[in-house]
């Protein structure tokens, strides 16, 4: 149990602090991305939610955790392989279907829904690269 709090405390970490590193990257690499966040759709700072953006990476790192315990012994290969197909099963499995009722419900760009399917997985992998790592 001990061993199952830690991976998902460093996977919540490390998840948190990819989540900030690629905000600061959209909004310099790619600006008009960024500003469709300013779009009426989407809720302001002063919501009071802004609390969820930091707490998401924790509840995904428990979610994808319980997933990987549940399925890690048929993951074929070793821990990049296991990592990689993790994600892939999450972004198809999990993703897809939520965003495309977000798109369809939505004013948004598939340019935006494809790169919140892409950090998705980027996420699951990252979270899969450390479960296999910290209890393989």
């Amino acid at each position: 149990m001990k061993k199952a709090i830690s991976a998902i405390l460093v996977s919540g970490v490390v998840l948190l602090l990819l989540s900030l590193a690629l905000l600061y990257f959209v909004i310099n690499v790619f600006p008009s991305q960024a500003e469709e966040y300013f779009s009426p759709v989407f809720r302001w700072s002063s919501a009071g939610t802004d609390w969820m953006f930091y707490a998401h990476p924790f509840v995904l790192s428990i979610a994808l955790k319980w997933f990987w315990e549940r399925y890690k012994d048929i993951l074929p290969g070793g821990t990049f392989m296991k990592a990689l197909e993790m994600a892939f099963v999450y972004g198809i499995v999990a993703m897809l279907p939520v965003l495309w009722l977000t798109f369809s419900a939505i004013d948004i760009s598939p340019v935006m829904v494809l790169s919140w399917l892409g950090y998705g997985i980027l996420q699951s992998f990252v979270a899969g690269l450390i479960f296999a790592t910290l209890n393989p």
